[in-house]
Formats: C-alpha cells, structure tokens, sequence
C-alpha cells in the first residue's frame, strides 16, 4: 500500500512539473474518465437492478436521475480541475459552483416527487373503496415541488450573498399595490393554477357550469372557453369555475375527441300496458337506432309507477356526444311509430271520455278484436323474451362482480409492481363502471 502512495505521488510530482497545457489535458482526461465510468459502469449496472425490481415507478425515476447525476458529475470535474491548475479561479467561482450544486440537487428531488408521488397515494388509498381521483396527485406532487424549488432558490441566492431583506420587502410592497389594483386578474390566473392540477375537465369534454352547457374548447390563465351547441362562445372567468358547481358529461379527455354518452329517455304509458312488451319495444327501438353503439347494450327499466301511468327509462349509448340530440330526435320518433304500431297507449293526466268511443262490448267485435287479439300474443311473446333477457342481464352482472373480487385480491399480491397494480385497478374501475351502467336520473 505504501509503495502505491508512492508511485500516486511521484505522478503527481511529474504532473506538477507539466505545461499548463499539458495539465488541462490531463483534467480533460481524468474528467472523461470519471464521466465514462460514472455513465457506462456505475449508471449502467443500477439501470440493470432497476430494471430487475418488479416495482415500475423506479423504471419512470431513472432516467431524471441518471441525466442530473452526470450533471452532478460535470460541476465535480470542474470544480476539481480548478482547484488543481488555478486556486485564485476556484475561489472566484466558488459560489457559482456551490448553487450549481444546489440546482442539481434541487431538480433530483423535484423530479423524485413528481415520480412516486401517483405509487405513493395509491398505497395509501389502496385499501379505500368508490371512484380513484387522481386530480389531488397533481396538487400534492405539485405544491411540494413549489416548496422544494422555494427552499432551493433561497439557498442559491443566499449562496451568491444577495440580500433578500430589502428584495423581499420591496417585493412585499409591489405585490399589495399589484394584488389590489388586479385583484380580479390575479384571482383568475391562481384559479387556473389550482384547475390545472386539479384537472375537473379537459379540452375536448362537455360540460356545464350556471346553465351554461357547451364543448371546452380552450384553457387558459384568465378564462375558460365553452362553444355552445347554437355556436355560441362562451368565455368563462376562472373565478367562476373554482366558486360554481361543474358538471363533467363527457368522461373525455384531453385529445379533443368526444367520448360516449349515456342518453337518458323517460317515457309513460298507461297502466293497461304490459310493462315487458313495453321494455322490449323500447329495447328494439334503442338497438335499431344508427346513432346508439352496440355495447353497452341498450335497456329498458321500469323506474315508477305513477299517480296516472307506468313510468320507463330507456338507457342507451351514442359514441359522440354531439349526436345527442339526433340521436334523441331519431329514438322519440321511431319510439311513436312502434307504439301506434303495438297499439301501446301514452296516457293523458286526466280522464278524457270522447263520445266517439265504442262501447267495450264494441271493441271486442271485427278488426279491433283482432288488433285486441294481436296485441295480447305480442304482450305474451315479449314477457317471455324479457324475462330470459332478465336472467341473462342478472348472470352478467354476478359474473363482473365475481371478476371484480378476484381483481381485488390480486392488488394484494406483493410480487406484482405498480404498473401491474394500477392496471389492475383501471381493470376494476371498468367493471365497476359497467355494474352502475344503468344508475343515473
């Protein structure tokens, strides 16, 4: 051991003795060497162990590190090359160096937070059941990383000895005349801080805010743009939609495209009707409809019996939520036909006796005892129908609740990672989604 610090000392005596430019090459060298082995040997065999773990945020964690810590490693080559070839340099760029360090070490953290923060709240909400709100990520990874950036530039800057007294008074001062003479201004662009992380909709979803309905077609610091179905633009402040009740229709997202749409129909009929042969004539409305998709599958539910009808809803799904109204327009007037067609009766509010009516003893005579006829084999071909459609939609429903339990057992499986675990929740999620298909006014 004696005898290497030797031969270290004698080649550092040789080195001494060099050329300045003889030394920079040597700094340049051992500065190439340091950053290969950091990059190819050290960077390379953590890479290998990160991609062996079966966890999947640490995979998402390395590439931020790996870049800032060759960063790291170019400010210590610098900062060692000075000290060798000019002392006088290195204590003039002393400061310069130290909040080289801090920005560096500022930014890993940063970037850490940003990464486990999405794994870390799912842990900690793994247990808990109902809808995943991943808008509270964005602000927790985002106000922690403000407050690490404001610890870091206070160090930077008291690094390089600015005083911060008089800046920050002179600040202080500037912004109560800035925050009264703007106040309105300046509410609206902390509002959309506050609605980008929360994200309660993207560009591209339909919404409505106040009775104001419409498609978001821009975001931005001071207003909310909402394009109307009458081609109206709508400019929305910020203020409002933080202060106001949102109602996101679209479950869309940020690409623009609409997605499905639940349309909702309520319809009544008289209490002589057959309530199956009316759900199946609902249901075949639905399905022959071109606007209306083939899954989910559309269906008709009794939801009320009222005070002077048999109250239906008519659940079924268009993929564009602009087609809305066609598709409602389409349905309500197919839905005319057929019950004129089944001789299925839309009650009025009050008894009304028209004097042209025939008496019972009529009407059970010639062609309306066969449509009287007709009806009650359609009546009777349709409860059949709709009760196996029943069985199969309740067999259906056990199946994905069966599905979802054993999703739900395998989120406690540890040799799984995150990417795995948060699959298998969006796995549930749809499930889920798909038991409460039908729920809803």
């Amino acid at each position: 051991m004696q005898q290497l610090f030797d031969e270290l000392s004698t080649v550092k005596d040789w080195a001494e003795t060099l050329p300045i430019y003889g030394r920079i090459g040597i700094c340049i060298g051992l500065s190439l060497l340091l950053f290969g082995f950091t990059k190819f040997i050290l960077l390379k065999k953590f890479g290998d162990f990160v991609n062996k773990t079966k966890v999947g945020w640490d995979n998402d964690l390395f590439a931020p590190i790996s870049s800032r810590t060759l960063a790291f490693c170019a400010v210590i080559c610098i900062n060692g090359s000075l000290a060798w070839l000019s002392p006088t340099a290195l204590e003039t760029s002393f400061h310069i160096l130290n909040v080289a360090y801090i920005l560096i070490f500022t930014s890993m953290v940063s970037s850490t937070i940003s990464v486990i923060t999405p794994p870390f709240m799912a842990w900690l909400n793994s247990n808990s059941l109902g809808v995943a709100v991943t808008g509270r990520n964005h602000f927790v990874s985002g106000f922690a990383r403000i407050l690490v950036w404001a610890f870091g530039i206070y160090l930077m800057l008291d690094e390089l000895k600015l005083e911060l007294t008089g800046l920050l008074a002179s600040m202080a001062v500037f912004s109560l005349i800035a925050g009264l003479a703007l106040q309105q201004t300046l509410g609206n662009i902390l509002n959309s801080f506050l609605l980008a992380m929360d994200r309660p909709f993207d560009v591209g979803d339909r919404i409505e805010v106040d009775g104001i309905e419409g498609k978001v077609v821009s975001t931005g610091i001071l207003s909310t743009k909402v394009l109307t179905w009458s081609e109206e633009l709508v400019i929305i402040p910020n203020n409002t939609l933080v202060s106001s009740t949102i109602v996101n229709k679209a479950r869309g997202g940020g690409d623009g495209v609409p997605k499905r749409l639940n349309l909702l129909i309520d319809v009544s009929v008289a209490y002589d009707e057959d309530p199956p042969h009316v759900k199946q004539v609902l249901s075949e409305v639905a399905q022959s409809c071109p606007y209306t998709l083939d899954t989910p599958i559309s269906r008709a539910l009794l939801i009320r019996l009222g005070d002077y009808s048999i109250d239906f809803r008519l659940y079924t799904w268009i993929s564009d939520y602009s087609d809305e109204w066609p598709a409602r327009d389409w349905i309500m007037q197919t839905m005319t036909d057929r019950f004129r067609e089944e001789g299925i009766v839309i009650p009025y509010p009050i008894n009304i006796e028209l004097k042209s009516q025939p008496s019972g003893q009529k009407n059970r005579s010639g062609n309306h005892e066969l449509t009287y006829r007709r009806k009650a084999a359609r009546q009777q071909t349709a409860r059949l129908q709709m009760a196996r459609a029943d069985e199969v939609h309740r067999e259906e429903r056990e199946s994905v609740k069966t599905e979802i339990e054993w999703l739900e057992e395998q989120l406690s499986d540890t040799s799984l990672g995150t990417r795995e675990k948060d699959k298998i929740r969006a796995e549930i999620s749809a499930l889920a989604s798909t038991l409460d298909m039908f729920d809803g006014d």
